[in-house]
């Protein structure tokens, strides 16, 4: 754990380092919340897998890190199971999102949640390829709750992303505010500063690029990072205005509020729009 008393005797700063979760040959992953860093081992001879979603016909959303992990080992990414070419249409590292752009097929794609916030303890439902064990290619969904969120600095090319929390001496988290991030990365960062969803569920290896849905269906983030204590996902705000920078007019739904999730309908549902990445 690294912790730098910058703030006076009430608060102290927590650093967190968060590894990808593309690669199906990590030998450690992240502990999101935890303090701990950890250290990912790459191998030029390996693959990598991760997740995407359509958000319109033809389109599909994934992480920047991992198109660019497939660019370091010179290698066309592939949507397995999908004939055609994909190229990618748009590709950002402040928020680690990236478009896909390909044949445009009968599935529906998935809608993106309408709300303005999101609730504490928002039941969400968390889809992915994982990568390794008996599992492997095998969509998967695993639920939890929207725990928060943090100020974070991503750097897809290195595979990762570096965030912090504020707590109080007892170890309680206290709300950061944008100027906290500031003050902590510093002015030269402060452009690749970003919020992150913090979510109380692990995902496992292949997951990254892979949507993390309210008890409507609807989209709310988009996972990229993670490990044994939780899993961070990029917020639905970024992906508006990507999807609006590049002029896609996604469908969007009513959230989900208080109702009861249905997770096992709500998967079957979103099971045609999921994509399986390779390279």
């Amino acid at each position: 754990m690294a912790v730098e008393n910058r703030m006076p005797h009430s608060l102290r700063w927590l650093l967190t380092v968060a590894i990808g979760l593309t690669l199906a040959f990590f030998v450690t992953v992240a502990r999101l919340g935890s303090g701990s860093p950890a250290e990912a081992m790459t191998s030029a001879s390996a693959g990598v897998g991760g997740s995407a979603f359509l958000v319109g016909p033809g389109l599909l959303v994934t992480n920047t890190h991992v198109v660019l992990q497939c660019r370091a080992l010179g290698r066309q990414i592939e949507v397995v199971g999908t004939p055609g070419s994909w190229r990618i249409l748009a590709e950002e590292a402040g928020t680690d999102l990236a478009l896909l752009a390909g044949p445009v097929s009968v599935d529906a794609p998935l809608p993106l949640s309408a709300a303005q916030r999101l609730p504490p303890d928002l039941p969400v439902l968390l889809l992915g390829y994982p990568t390794q064990g008996a599992l492997l290619g095998i969509l998967q969904g695993q639920a939890g709750h929207l725990r928060g969120a943090a100020l974070t600095v991503h750097s897809p090319e290195a595979g990762r992303a570096v965030s912090f929390v504020m707590t109080d001496r007892a170890g309680q988290p206290v709300p950061a505010r944008w100027e906290d991030g500031v003050d902590y990365f510093g002015p030269s960062q402060a452009e690749r500063m970003r919020w992150q969803l913090e979510i109380d569920v692990t995902t496992g290896g292949g997951s990254s690029g892979g949507p993390v849905l309210d008890a409507a269906g609807s989209v709310v983030g988009v996972i990229y990072a993670g490990g044994r204590t939780g899993t961070a996902a990029v917020p639905l705000a970024d992906l508006r205005e990507l999807l609006a920078r590049v002029g896609i007019a996604p469908a969007f739904q009513s959230p989900a509020g208080g109702r009861i999730p249905d997770w096992p309908s709500i998967l079957q549902r979103a099971k045609s729009a999921m994509r399986r990445l390779a390279c």
